[in-house]
């Protein structure tokens, strides 16, 4: 640049610029502001322009896709679930829907409304919300009796599943935490637990060795909203 001023006279210089008694630093001077507009006013080079291009391109490339077990997969491609297990069953569920899990609380029933599917209501952090039993729903016998009605909880977690307006609090034997998947690893249904668990199952993930069932959260929700609200 052939007006550098402030190298030679100014603060970068030997300071003899006089109008540096008034501005106390170059930066305050309008020389100076006038020199840093000029640089980000020129025009690119067309090299430059190429180079950039390509490396933002490459950015938003890298943004839509993730690795999942070692590969690198484009993000609408998968799927986070939370893993759970219930009367000897894994069961997923999109994580989406998980607001919370906490541990087991007191569940109150209310009268002339006690049944296998509907467990009572559960204070979380101030909230009272409905309890559902998941076991019933899906069928699965061995877990239904886990639950004292003489409001004590033997299971160990419960999860918040929240969709639009909606709110339940299912019972889970164990949350076994949140993982990614392919959709291509989701495997079409095969006889599974029983007629109730296969209509709410989606397909099948393969976890850790085990068959972990993916569950349809719409149908679930829809039937809780109809059958109990």
């Amino acid at each position: 640049m052939s007006n550098d001023c402030w190298n030679k006279i100014g603060v970068e210089g030997d300071r003899s610029c006089e109008q540096l008694k008034e501005v106390i630093h170059c930066r305050n001077c309008p020389v100076y502001s006038a020199a840093g507009r000029s640089l980000l006013e020129r025009e690119a080079p067309p090299e430059y322009v190429n180079e950039w291009t390509e490396v933002l391109a490459k950015s938003q490339s890298d943004q839509n896709k993730i690795q999942v077990s070692g590969e690198i997969v484009p993000s609408g491609e998968t799927m986070s679930v939370v893993i759970c297990l219930l009367g000897g069953e894994w069961l997923a569920i999109p994580v989406r829907l998980l607001q919370e899990v906490t541990p087991p609380c007191v569940i109150h029933t209310l009268p002339h409304r006690n049944s296998e599917l509907f467990m009572g209501l559960v204070n979380i952090r101030g909230e009272i919300l409905m309890c559902v039993s998941l076991g019933c729903l899906l069928d699965l016998k061995e877990s239904v009796h886990t639950l004292d009605r003489a409001n004590s909880v033997t299971s160990k977690r419960m999860i918040v599943l929240a969709k639009e307006e909606h709110r339940w609090v299912f019972i889970v034997d164990e949350v076994c935490g949140i993982h990614r998947f392919t959709m291509r690893e989701l495997e079409n249904t095969p006889v599974v637990i029983s007629k109730a668990s296969e209509a709410y199952t989606k397909g099948v993930i393969r976890w850790q060795g085990h068959k972990v069932n993916y569950l349809d959260s719409d149908l679930l929700f829809y039937t809780l909203n109809r059958r109990i609200l």
